[in-house]
């Protein structure tokens, strides 16, 4: 799968974060909508993102509507693929390693690098620049929540690459959404995965980002 990624260099790590949550609503929303194991296809979730690149940043914004969504975990680094959690994995170039950002609706970061599910964690002033904002509303009698979570990455975050601009088709990466201990655990993917068990760390299934 190829995704295209727009450049808007009037977005930077200044940029207020509810104009640029509006900003991101205009922007294509791709679908986090593969299940790749079926034991777990049968949890009440959607979720879907919206991505650009700015002068000095990428700007994420996530969407997820699922019944259960109350959080846990609050330092960095905590374990917040427990709790409701969205994810973005990047790498660069052929480079074997790789960024994984992972969030839970609280705003909690995990954040790594490695090339496989052996993490180095990255400290947390690192995480500190990453800015976020949420947003949560209840879907009235079917006792479902959506949720957004708006966030801008700057260019710095990435420590062990020295970004200016991204341009071209220079990375791959996935997107996911998961939530290992909620009543209904479950493992979405922008890009499919086919193995027997669930597993994120395989950028054998990363797809294209390219950046336009």
């Amino acid at each position: 799968m190829i995704l295209k990624v727009a450049y808007l260099p009037e977005i930077n790590t200044n940029t207020g974060l509810f104009g640029l949550s509006d900003l991101l609503d205009q922007v294509e929303r791709q679908p986090i909508g593969c299940s790749p194991w079926k034991e777990y296809a049968g949890a009440d979730v959607q979720a879907g993102f919206a991505i650009v690149q700015g002068k000095d940043c990428i700007a994420l914004k996530y969407y997820v509507r699922e019944a259960f969504s109350n959080p846990v975990y609050f330092n960095a680094n905590d374990p917040v693929y427990r709790d409701s959690c969205v994810e973005f994995f990047i790498g660069f170039n052929t480079d074997a390693g790789y960024y994984n950002f992972e969030f839970n609706n609280a705003g909690t970061c995990l954040l790594g690098f490695g090339t496989g599910r052996e993490r180095k964690y990255l400290p947390k002033s690192l995480i500190d620049q990453i800015s976020y904002c949420r947003s949560f509303k209840s879907k009235g009698m079917e006792s479902l929540i959506e949720w957004e979570l708006t966030l801008v990455i700057p260019f710095e975050v990435f420590c062990f690459h020295t970004i200016r601009k991204l341009e071209g088709p220079s990375c791959r990466g996935n997107f996911f959404k998961c939530g290992d201990d909620l009543p209904e655990p479950h493992y979405l993917a922008w890009n499919n995965i086919t193995t027997d068990s669930p597993n994120f760390h395989l950028p054998e299934y990363f797809g294209l980002i390219d950046f336009v």
